[in-house]
């Protein structure tokens, strides 16, 4: 490759931004569209590769089959002839301004209120790749991008559907070792909840700067993972717990025993301050919760088509390999941030060295891609850490369960009989149920189990009821109408209470 030149005959290559152990990351310029773009192309020995080839393909596909706030956008796949006249694959996606949470990381902890925003935005990524059957294998830092909108999780080139089962055809296994559930050492499993213990590391990690455990080799950092009980999050100023318990439970041995990302994601909203509310696809999203506050001191600003879910299971079958998707609700963080996290310099880490955990800057045993804080595209499309040479069953140790081989998933069915709406009308002192408020009103709803029911609905100035379903139901619905809008209420049941779903539509 070289400056000048142009890609698919719109992708004109103007400098280099990074390198790492697969693939090469330039700005480009799009002459068609007439927008700046990151092209990340495969490089060296990877470029005739066919599991290299394989999974840029993949990592392509997995992403531009995710439309969410929180996922780098893929624009464009396509081949190009390199130097010596081979094929060359390449992968066009937003070029993000901001700096990778690992680099960020090297200057310290985040503040609290800030690292809670910024997990509840990786989760709510997490949870819509989940929903779309995929599981990303390689949550961690620098696949984080800071950017003055939010948090964007990238590198899907080592994607899989959920339940697949993990080595590649010479025996590796995709990852890094910090990160790494118990079950894709032990079972070659990856699961939904494989993500979830790896964003639970993550989040532990964002509040102390520090991992859970303190190992100075790849071996002790993969036995940990099987045999080693985490560190507890300590008590941090500013940080409920709430935090504490389910950052523990995102790090459970067993995955069953793991909360989904969409959960994980409502709860740490709810801990820095924000409120379920929905975009105008309706797809769920978080905002700042009312009424509005002054923003703390310490508040800093954030950054394949999927495989059809298999059907879900009543219980806990007891093939440790036969699993099942786990269904997700999708859940998307939307804020307006003001400005980049500071930029630091990230600091690699060599594959097959020492991994201090108790030191920020070694996260894993890989080499991570060079990069800068105008270009954060993941250069990388996945590391890889060869495994034990005797992978010990889940049930080995005596504290262990046995793996899953089925996650099932939640879904509440109507209710028998239906209650009318309760009219309009002034809402008497304090009252149960949550309020859920859109332009054309609010709306109470109670949960039980997960079974929702309208308690009360009142409309806003000019607006009336059009359409409702009271329940008790799975999911239950307002319409509110005036001259000029349309609010469409939709709520159903999560493990953390109602899970709204709003629809503004201009008449």
């Amino acid at each position: 490759m070289r400056i000048d030149q142009v890609l698919g005959g719109r992708y004109r290559l103007l400098c280099h931004l990074g390198s790492g152990g697969m693939a090469t990351v330039w700005r480009a310029h799009d002459e068609v569209l007439d927008r700046v773009v990151a092209v990340k192309v495969l490089a060296g020995p990877y470029s005739t590769d066919p599991g290299a080839r394989s999974r840029i393909r993949a990592e392509a596909r997995a992403a531009a089959s995710l439309s969410h706030p929180h996922v780098t956008n893929v624009h464009d796949y396509g081949e190009c002839v390199g130097e010596d006249g081979a094929s060359l694959p390449y992968v066009v996606m937003e070029l993000l301004p901001g700096q990778t949470l690992a680099q960020r990381l090297a200057d310290g902890p985040i503040p609290p209120r800030a690292a809670m925003r910024l997990c509840s935005q990786i989760a709510e990524a997490l949870a819509a790749a989940h929903a779309r059957g995929l599981v990303h294998r390689d949550v961690k830092p620098s696949n984080v991008i800071l950017t003055p909108a939010g948090a964007k999780v990238l590198d899907f080139g080592i994607a899989v559907a959920a339940g697949q089962e993990e080595p590649e055809a010479d025996g590796r296994l995709l990852g890094t070792p910090a990160y790494i559930a118990p079950e894709r050492i032990t079972a070659d499993l990856a699961l939904p909840s494989s993500d979830v213990y790896a964003l639970g590391v993550l989040i532990h990690r964002v509040l102390t700067n520090r991992l859970p455990w303190t190992v100075e080799t790849t071996m002790e950092m993969l036995n940990a993972h099987i045999f080693a009980e985490p560190a507890p999050l300590p008590a941090i100023e500013g940080v409920p717990f709430e935090i504490n318990e389910v950052t523990a439970r995102c790090l459970a041995r067993d995955p069953w025993d793991r909360p989904e990302a969409a959960v994980v994601a409502g709860i740490f909203a709810t801990a820095a301050g924000l409120a379920v509310v929905a975009d105008d696809d309706g797809d769920l999203a978080a905002a700042p919760a009312p009424p509005p506050q002054r923003p703390r001191p310490d508040d800093e600003p954030d950054a394949m088509p999927a495989s059809p879910a298999l059907p879900a299971s009543p219980g806990r079958p007891g093939v440790a390999r036969r699993v099942l998707l786990v269904g997700a609700l999708v859940i998307a963080l939307v804020t307006a941030a003001a400005a980049a996290l500071r930029q630091a310099d990230d600091r690699p880490s060599t594959a097959g060295g020492p991994l201090s955990t108790g030191q920020p800057a070694q996260d894993a045993a890989q080499t991570r891609a060079t990069q800068t804080p105008q270009s954060l595209p993941a250069a990388s499309s996945g590391s890889t850490v060869t495994p034990p040479s005797t992978r010990p069953n889940l049930g080995a140790a005596p504290d262990q369960k046995p793996s899953p081989s089925a996650a099932s998933s939640d879904t509440g069915s109507p209710a028998a009989s239906r209650t009318s709406v309760p009219p309009p009308g002034t809402t008497p002192g304090p009252a149960p149920g949550t309020t859920v408020t859109a332009l054309g009103g609010v709306v109470r709803v109670q949960c039980a189990g997960r079974t929702a029911q309208v308690l009360d609905v009142q409309p806003a100035a000019g607006y009336t009821i059009k359409d409702y379903d009271a329940g008790p139901a799975a999911e239950v619905q307002v319409v509110l109408q005036s001259a000029t809008n349309e609010s469409e209420i939709k709520v159903r049941c999560g493990s953390n209470g109602p899970l709204p779903r709003i629809k503004e539509s201009q008449q």
